[in-house]
């Protein structure tokens, strides 16, 4: 590999934020077709963006032919949330899509990590802000709407 390295370009400090609990809108960055190595079956692996965060949420839809209804399921919220066209399995279509998930946190390696705990459908979405990119001046986090609205 050829390659020059410019140390400029390196932060050694540089951390990435912690997606907080809650609701928020998420966009599907890219779908890769996988295969699991725990049970050998198909599966898409989807990385996601929540709105005004720089981080990267993981999801995956295993596809499991002994339980379709789990697989079906777990599509059908996607194409929900989403907007998408139900039955629509051409990945390259979700990119870019915006739909909404609930965020939770889990302890991996003895620290908390964001996870998709599941995807919000389409009708539960209404009080979610518009997406917003990392750092856009007008975004405001839902802790910090929650600490603005504090009714004392």
């Amino acid at each position: 590999m050829k390659w020059t390295f410019d140390a400029n370009q390196y932060d050694a400090n540089k951390t990435f934020e912690l997606i907080p609990v809650g609701d928020h809108r998420v966009r599907i960055e890219t779908v890769e077709e996988q295969i699991s190595k725990n049970t050998g079956y198909e599966m898409f692996k989807l990385t996601l963006s929540a709105s005004g965060y720089g981080s990267k949420l993981f999801h995956y839809v295993v596809f499991m032919p002994d339980r379709p209804e789990i697989t079906n399921q777990n599509l059908g919220t996607i194409f929900d949330s989403f907007g998408i066209q139900q039955g629509n399995m051409n990945i390259y279509e979700w990119q870019g899509k915006v739909g909404a998930a609930r965020v939770k946190h889990e302890q991996y390696d003895g620290k908390p990590q964001a996870k998709i705990a599941y995807f919000l459908l389409r009708s539960k979405q209404d009080d979610l802000p518009p997406w917003q990119e990392k750092g856009d001046k007008n975004f405001t986090s839902v802790r910090e709407e929650e600490e603005v609205n504090v009714p004392f």
